[in-house]
């Protein structure tokens, strides 16, 4: 952190790799295990936190992978099925966040987030791909001593997006949600 914490970076780098991996495979209406290979995955994190003024405080985040399949190898008996290289189940190349949190008056927080993943794989040979999305999320909460209210919006734009998608099925991300708590 730098200007009397005012400005704070954070970084990261990971590199991985898990051999042995047992996947199951879905095969006449039931898992069957499978001793498949390996797993690589490699990456950089970041962030950074800016407090302009102690009501304001922003901040951005990004994760960017390279999650791939190493020696991998689906064994069986109506042949060997090769996943090597292809990208991981459900991990995006990129992930990017950033947001703001205000205090306008004492006692009333308000934010605002931004989030955004990148197109992803729904399936082991990278045929079912999800489309990349972004989500915009609000809120705004009042606090008096141990009670608290908040009002937040999340998906905001009521984006249409999945986040798993299968041979046979894909889930869809929730729909615009408006909740009240206290």
């Amino acid at each position: 952190s730098v200007l009397g914490g005012r400005l704070a970076f954070e970084a990261s780098y990971f590199h991985m790799t898990e051999d042995g991996v047992v996947i199951n495979r879905f095969v006449n209406n039931r898992f069957i295990p499978s001793n498949a290979g390996q797993l690589r995955y490699k990456g950089f994190e970041t962030g950074a936190t800016w407090t302009p003024k102690q009501s304001v405080t922003a901040y951005a985040n990004s994760a960017f992978y390279r999650n791939r399949y190493g020696d991998f190898v689906i064994q069986s008996s109506s042949g060997n099925r090769p996943l090597t290289g292809n990208r991981l189940v459900l991990s995006p190349d990129y992930i990017v966040n950033w947001g703001l949190s205000v205090l306008p008056v004492p006692f009333v927080n308000l934010t605002f987030d931004v989030k955004h993943v990148s197109s992803t794989f729904g399936n082991d040979s990278n045929t079912a791909k999800i489309s990349g999305y972004t989500l915009f999320d609000v809120g705004a909460t009042w606090q008096h001593g141990p009670l608290r209210i908040t009002l937040s919006g999340r998906n905001l734009f009521n984006q249409d997006y999945y986040f798993d998608v299968g041979s046979e099925s894909a889930d869809p991300g929730p729909p615009r949600q408006m909740l009240l708590s206290t």
